[in-house]
């Protein structure tokens, strides 16, 4: 049961449901966000514990109808004066069985003893944990070729991202198994704020949406899981993080490294750009945080992206399935050039000493000169 669920309801209403299932020793605990459709006024929202971790669970949790794009309670006073005569639940009756197509959930709105109505849904999960079904451009199979590639495409039009493996892209917090993004926001954030904050020059004013943007790229680009997803403007730079690290042991003479290209021009023109994580509908945005206090995100041309999907390659494809574009494309290198890349990136400026400013990134670049690793 636990994972991200998402699909369309109905019932009494119709619209879309995401549900948000973390996974404990004893239980299953998250939330659930209803998302009626026409009404971007407010959400309905219910967290939820169950008892064990059965396949099958009836719960009865409390309702609250909450801002859209924020995690903030509307008070029922307010929604009296702006929908007069018109019932909120203040409970629902929820079913939830696991069955073989996804996740089954019935849920019976109440108002007190009143019953308001039902809506049903079968949500799926998405294919996040699976192996990548992505082509991957077949014109593109060296470095020689990638070099010409990016050499002759329209300047500042795409974003690219390295990865040392063939893996789904998938942001750092989705890749933990958790899925509540709104316990991240509510729990992670503060504790981190309260530590790291001791620990730099400025002081991060999360109230204000351009630092606290900078605070949590401070924190993904530092090891803590986030859901935002590095990207650079250079495809060199996103070359050189794609074959810098060299597994230990026995390595496949077919091993391959990944390079994401991604056309931020055409995204920003198609979509709506958004920056919350809780209470808002499946997204990917792209942000470009101020580098306070982050030293490496100016050498490395970063620009990131905030998202709730988890399955986040297959929620760009299905995007560009409709819209009939290509807004993510993927080329495979063999692992076996790295070290003539390596090389030749160096000679360019790119490199672990340019990267990442200070001793560590020194050392690191003269043990890749020095070494043959």
């Amino acid at each position: 049961m636990r994972g991200q669920w998402q699909g369309n309801y109905s019932g009494y209403s119709s619209g879309q449901v995401t549900l948000q299932i973390d996974e404990y020793e004893t239980h299953f605990a998250g939330r659930a966000c209803v998302f009626e459709a026409g009404n971007d006024y407010g959400i309905y929202v219910c967290g939820f514990q169950t008892q064990d971790k059965k396949d099958h669970q009836q719960l009865k949790v409390p309702v609250t109808i909450q801002r859209y794009l924020d995690a903030t309670d509307i008070p029922r006073s307010e929604l009296s004066s702006s929908f007069p005569g018109i019932d909120f639940p203040t409970h629902a009756l929820i079913d939830l069985k696991m069955l073989s197509k996804g996740l089954r959930v019935t849920a019976t709105t109440m108002m007190d003893t009143k019953t308001l109505g039902t809506i049903t849904s079968l949500l799926t999960r998405g294919s996040a944990e699976k192996k990548s079904k992505l082509v991957v451009d077949k014109k593109v199979r060296s470095w020689e070729r990638f070099k010409q590639m990016v050499g002759s495409m329209e300047p500042d039009r795409f974003i690219f991202r390295g990865q040392p493996v063939v893996n789904r892209l998938r942001t750092s917090f989705h890749r933990t198994n958790r899925s509540d993004l709104h316990k991240f926001q509510a729990d992670d954030i503060p504790q981190l704020h309260a530590m790291v904050t001791s620990k730099t020059n400025h002081y991060f004013d999360l109230r204000d949406n351009v630092q606290n943007a900078a605070f949590w790229n401070l924190l993904q680009h530092h090891g803590y899981p986030t859901p935002l997803l590095d990207w650079t403007h250079s495809p060199y730079v996103a070359a050189y993080f794609a074959f810098r690290e060299k597994p230990q042991g026995a390595i496949e003479a077919n091993r391959k490294i990944r390079i994401f290209m991604f056309d931020r021009a055409a995204w920003l023109s198609d979509f709506r750009q958004i920056y919350s994580v809780v209470n808002v509908r499946p997204h990917f945005s792209l942000l470009n945080p101020i580098a306070l206090e982050n030293p490496r995100a100016l050498p490395q041309q970063a620009i990131c992206s905030i998202t709730t999907v988890d399955d986040v390659e297959d929620y760009l494809t299905q995007c560009g399935k409709a819209a009939n574009k290509t807004y993510l494309s993927v080329f495979e290198l063999p692992f076996t050039e790295r070290g003539p890349v390596l090389t030749e990136l160096r000679l360019m400026g790119v490199a672990a000493g340019s990267l990442f400013p200070g001793i560590d990134g020194a050392c690191e670049e003269m043990k890749l000169k020095n070494f043959r690793y």
